[in-house]
């Protein structure tokens, strides 16, 4: 069955429009798992992730006839895990402390894209009060606990300084390794590298811990529950100087002075600080992302709960030479773009741009390929109607009629731009030169007939 050639390209316009139709039920009809590393259930980052989670579900804008979003957190031990689990994709989302947590791209992993800085997290070294009297001396910066501890306490210092894969455990690790030692023993502390900053704070207030490091934003409520029970001391420019050169995300932060109470801190207090980052698997698309950082501009204030945010959302907002390149999708909602098209549209467009010279190619051979293909099909009808005509060559009495009405299917389908003018006329020689050696035929054997009535009969 041959195809009209006027009907080729409306043909093609309902291949595509299927194609998109396609398209456009399975994105309507997947649902899709949207997965949020956290941390550990009582660390500054499961409070936010929690708090980022409910909001997603609840207010999470997206287009009439988009296909639904589940959004689930996912426990971790911290910053680190998170950043692995994106790679790996299986998260989606995580909340990270930028430049402290990054290891370098393992093949086949998944990039990591910067979303929205939600805050800025202070080193907090909290230390109980009873200790200044145990040792002998008042404590004024953390390096009034690194010269005989042990001697003076007569036992080690317990410090907690967060789990392996925590951004507190990170941080600290630059601080002991400024003080030349890695475990602490050299400085006569026992380190705690176990268990939530809640259980923590309960070892703290039971006398199991002399000081308790943790990495979080001001007005956590961590924070603000050892704000009853601790003093805030500070580090020295020294240290803060050494450690921000060698990695330069950690920088000089201040703790203002009775931000908790008036006596906690009774002084400002300076220390190493660094932004907590919403950060996103590379792979999430750019509407999605788009649409996340949407929902969480439009109720940044409720992010606010046990957290001293910046108060307006722009002030938020990453820069592009920020640790995290920022994903396409966020910059696209930071220059006041508009939402980005499906991922599965923008998969077709990347995969037609990245192999253009390919598409090009195979767009510039369809013409000829057509003309082969029409030549073709036209060789084909004609050796069709020249056979039937053949045929009817070889019966004893040729038919006019039938061979009529050939040429004139012939002439209807050169009407219908089924047949060519040069495929007709053809035709139509053929038709002519078969009917004249037909014609020559009956002329010989009229005259053989003749020849024979005309002769004298045989004599007997």
């Amino acid at each position: 069955m041959s195809i009209p050639r006027k009907i080729l390209p409306a043909l093609g316009a309902t291949i595509l429009a299927l194609l998109l139709a396609l398209g456009v039920y399975r994105s309507l009809t997947t649902t899709q798992m949207v997965s949020i590393a956290t941390g550990i259930q009582g660390s500054g980052y499961y409070e936010l992730g929690q708090k980022i989670e409910q909001i997603l579900r609840s207010d999470f804008e997206q287009q009439p006839l988009e296909a639904p979003l589940i959004f689930q957190h996912i426990d971790s031990h911290g910053p680190q895990e998170n950043l692995q689990l994106l790679a790996h994709r299986e998260a989606q989302l995580g909340m990270a402390l930028e430049g402290l947590s990054v290891k370098p791209k393992e093949s086949g992993s998944a990039d990591i894209r910067g979303l929205i800085k939600i805050s800025s997290s202070n080193l907090h070294i909290i230390v109980r009060p009873q200790l200044s009297h145990q040792l002998g001396k008042p404590i004024t910066q953390l390096s009034d606990l690194v010269d005989n501890v042990r001697r003076r306490l007569g036992r080690p210092l317990r410090v907690y300084i967060g789990s392996p894969n925590g951004s507190t455990h990170t941080v600290m690790s630059h601080i002991l390794t400024y003080y030349k030692t890695s475990t602490g023993t050299d400085l006569g502390w026992e380190l705690t590298e176990r268990g939530s900053y809640v259980d923590a704070a309960d070892d703290f207030l039971h006398d199991r811990i002399d000081v308790l490091c943790l990495l979080v934003a001001t007005g956590s409520p961590v924070a603000v529950t050892m704000s009853q029970h601790g003093l805030l001391v500070p580090l020295s420019e020294g240290v803060i100087n050494a450690i921000h050169t060698l990695h330069p995300a950690l920088s000089a932060q201040t703790i203002p002075a009775g931000v908790y109470n008036k006596d906690f801190p009774s002084v400002a207090i300076t220390t190493l600080g660094a932004e907590d980052i919403l950060v996103a698997n590379g792979e999430v698309s750019s509407r999605l992302a788009y649409q996340i950082v949407r929902t969480l501009a439009l109720h940044w204030p409720e992010l606010q709960t046990g957290m001293l945010l910046p108060e307006d959302f722009s002030k938020a907002q990453l820069s592009q030479n920020d640790y995290f390149p920022l994903h396409p999708g966020a910059v696209a909602y930071y220059k006041g773009g508009n939402v980005p098209l499906w991922p599965w549209f923008e998969g077709i467009l990347a995969v037609l741009i990245e192999q253009r010279d390919i598409v090009l190619s195979i767009l510039g051979g369809i013409p000829t390929v057509y003309a082969l293909l029409y030549a073709w099909v036209q060789r084909r009808r004609v050796t069709h109607l020249m056979t039937q005509i053949a045929t009817l060559r070889h019966q004893d009495e040729i038919d006019h009629t039938a061979i009529e009405n050939i040429r004139m299917h012939a002439l209807t389908l050169m009407a219908e731009d089924k047949l060519s003018r040069d495929s007709y006329t053809s035709l139509n020689e053929f038709i002519d030169a078969q009917l004249s050696q037909t014609s020559l035929k009956s002329d010989r054997a009229a005259k053989l007939a003749a020849q024979k009535e005309s002769a004298p009969p045989p004599s007997p």
